[in-house]
């Protein structure tokens, strides 16, 4: 079991050690979801036990370094900052779960000090063992924003999440009066030419649930479809063992926590679905898909509009539609959350990679792709291994 400790005789009140390997991570299963419980941080789902644990036995290559961030006061677990070394070339200490993980955060125990937390974690941070620190998608007023409040964001890498704040709805139906008349009749019209193609039925499952499984293969190959159809790449999807990942997070109907799938079908056909996350009354849109031979019933919107009358229903209070702005995100939220890239480096290839490989090169190179005409991207030969290269190097 790899654990490293660190503490001077003025901090003998609270301890510093690094988690780097699978064994050290069980070893405080119990006392990491204790302190998930206590911080109550509705935008720290990828940083939970449950999540780094799976990812890190499903889907970590032999690449994948875990560096797990701890603080101890008395015993006891008041941070966790979990954190992977990738990159051969340039070593770079990333968040774990890079890139699945959708906002970076840290899990920190809300009766201790947070400008100690800060100094400590940073001060823990070994500059011999990377070249730079590199955290992408860091939620505004978050726990780790307050850590990283020092350091200036890195220039054209700014994001924003939308968001759609379901607190002010009671009931369901107080969210469907706020539609706007031509809301309210696309609406209908959607659903109506839906149903032609047999009885519409929607429920949300959860792991334990039967069918579950199978759900989460057909709507993963419905996402696939669009990809190729759309010509688009993700590089969440060139991960082996993605699709295992995903299929293994645990979720639990009674605590309206974990994974769920949302399945939309009409007749006996599933026609859409959507993978998300509940943590602490906040619900991440993870991953949506739809049948494509339907697209033009926008299936997928009835589904995510049945979505959001079933969280209403359960007392959950944001429909989170994560980040990287989208003309349907908009349509669908009522508010934003900033989203930032912070860089620490340690060395001079570290600064090099991270002012101008990912703050200038990588994203001019991702537009000048994004901006190819549709038909020359499907076509290209070269377009996915260029596309991988630009999200993951």
């Amino acid at each position: 079991m790899a654990m490293e400790g660190t503490g001077t005789a003025d901090d003998a009140a609270v301890q510093h050690h690094v988690l780097r390997d699978r064994s050290a991570m069980h070893a405080v299963a119990a006392d990491w979801r204790a302190l998930d419980a206590r911080a109550a941080d509705p935008l720290a789902y990828f940083q939970s036990f449950d999540w780094c644990q799976h990812w890190l036995d499903v889907v970590a290559d032999a690449g994948c370094r875990p560096e797990i961030h701890t603080l101890r006061q008395g015993g006891n677990l008041v941070a966790v900052w979990p954190m992977m070394l990738s990159g051969r070339v340039v070593k770079r200490l990333e968040p774990l779960g890079w890139p699945h993980s959708q906002y970076a955060n840290l899990l920190i125990d809300p009766s201790f000090d947070g400008h100690e937390a800060t100094r400590l974690l940073l001060a823990g941070l070994a500059p011999e063992r990377h070249d730079v620190v590199l955290i992408e998608s860091v939620p505004a007023g978050s726990a780790l924003a307050a850590l990283v409040e020092g350091t200036s964001p890195l220039p054209g890498r700014s994001n924003t999440a939308a968001m759609l704040d379901l607190s002010a709805f009671a009931t369901s139906d107080d969210y469907a009066a706020t539609l706007s008349k031509t809301q309210r009749r696309n609406r209908n019209r959607r659903r109506n030419a839906l149903a032609r193609h047999g009885a519409l039925t929607f429920e949300v499952l959860f792991p334990d649930d039967a069918g579950f499984a199978q759900a989460i293969a057909t709507c993963l190959g419905f996402k696939r479809t669009w990809l190729r159809e759309t010509s688009r790449y993700s590089s969440g999807f060139a991960f082996e063992g993605f699709d295992r990942f995903l299929a293994s997070l645990p979720g639990e109907r009674n605590t309206l926590s974990g994974a769920c799938l949302s399945v939309l079908k009409a007749g006996d056909r599933l026609v859409a679905g959507e993978l998300g996350f509940l943590h602490h009354g906040h619900y991440y849109a993870y991953l949506g898909a739809f049948d494509w031979d339907l697209r033009d019933l926008s299936p997928g919107k009835v589904q995510m509009d049945m979505t959001v009358c079933w969280l209403i229903e359960q007392g959950v209070k944001t429909y989170d539609l994560l980040g990287h702005p989208a003309d349907y995100k908009e349509s669908w939220s009522n508010r934003t959350l900033g989203l930032e890239t912070y860089a620490l480096p340690a060395t001079l290839a570290g600064r090099a990679y991270s002012g101008l490989w990912t703050a200038r090169i990588r994203p001019g190179l991702k537009h000048i792709y994004e901006r190819l005409p549709h038909q020359l991207r499907r076509l290209a030969r070269f377009g996915q291994s260029f596309a991988l290269f630009l999200m993951i190097a």
